[in-house]
């Protein structure tokens, strides 16, 4: 079967292009590729919005009135061994079985990778029974991280508060595949107008942020499934509130933050399936729809550097997908 690019596991073009046989997923049948493909995807959809909801901050001074700064941001998500694989119970499947015979199956997410070809089998009536390979991992071997990148900048508003806006224009991330990304964040400094916080060393801030990532990638000419319309969309949004805490030293500054993030997933296969083998041989159109949500506490620590209009900083986040965050930026 040939293999194709999914975009819903390349997330933004920053993975290798991710390669699954569509014929697989929809030959068992729509509403087992359905349940398939959320446990399947679940864990790429978690680091992608553990990725994108870091890289915010690197102090929790607010700059002055149309002060600014602009940069480049870049994420790494790392993945858990946990998430490279996940259960497949047969009992939550419709004329589904183990070669083997027993109940359940340990199987490659897309973070993961088989050791060797994971079939099952399709109940086509007494008389007949057909065996299906259930799609591998995106990689050769286990995805242990997961990067990202965008250009970032900030500005001062009144009252101790910082715009922060985050962008990475529609571009073509691999053939067939264009993604695009924004975001916003507002950041206000309690430091300056609470008295007694103003005469401690450290300055403290809260932020709010925003991130979407919307992805694409066209099927027609890369699908072995004969159809039309043939598309993957990835619609991401990811939500960041934090409290930021750092020193006031005059060149190199530490600083961190306890905060909570939530997002959401939407992939869908779109476009129509003319599904040639098997018992459920039919024309399905948008056949396949993946919601992902994901949420939890984020504990951040890292360090800045300044050198005259430049800095530069590095964090770690600890979360369900620690994370690591470099940023390089200029400005006043």
């Amino acid at each position: 079967m040939k293999k194709i690019t999914f975009l819903v596991i390349c997330f933004f073009g920053y993975v290798c292009p991710a390669q699954t046989d569509i014929d697989q997923i929809l030959e068992i049948g729509i509403e087992n590729a359905q349940r398939f493909s959320e446990d399947y995807f679940a864990p790429a959809g978690e680091a992608l919005i553990n990725n994108m909801s870091n890289g915010w901050y690197s102090t929790a001074k607010t700059k002055k009135l149309w002060h600014f700064e602009v940069g480049f941001v870049g994420n790494v998500a790392f993945v858990r061994e946990d998430k490279q694989s996940f259960l497949f119970r047969t009992p939550e499947y419709e004329n589904i079985t183990l070669p083997n015979g027993t109940a359940t199956q340990s199987v490659a997410t897309a973070l993961g990778t088989n050791q060797g070809d994971v079939t099952v089998i399709i109940n086509e009536g007494q008389a007949s029974e057909l065996e299906v390979i259930l799609p591998d991992g995106i990689g050769t071997a286990e995805i242990n991280s997961v990067p990202g990148g965008f250009l970032q900048g900030s500005m001062g508003l009144i009252k101790s508060t910082e715009i922060k806006l985050r962008f990475l224009p529609r571009i073509k991330a691999v053939e067939d595949a264009e993604i695009q990304l924004y975001g916003v964040a507002f950041q206000h400094e309690f430091t300056d107008w609470a008295y007694g916080v103003k005469r401690w060393p450290v300055r403290i801030s809260a932020l709010l942020g925003y991130t979407n990532v919307k992805g694409f990638y066209d099927l027609n000419g890369a699908s072995a499934v004969p159809g039309t319309d043939q598309e993957v969309e990835l619609n991401s949004n990811s939500w960041l509130l934090t409290s930021i805490f750092s020193t006031k030293l005059p060149i190199l500054n530490f600083y961190g933050g306890l905060g909570y993030y939530f997002g959401s997933n939407n992939a869908d296969l779109l476009g129509t399936y003319q599904i040639q083998n098997g018992p459920f041989a039919s024309t399905v159109t948008d056949p396949i729809s993946v919601k992902t949500k994901t949420r939890g506490v984020k504990a951040t620590i890292g360090a800045r550097v300044k050198f005259g209009v430049f800095n530069a900083n590095l964090d770690y986040t600890l979360q369900n997908f620690s994370n690591l965050s470099l940023g390089l930026r200029f400005g006043w």
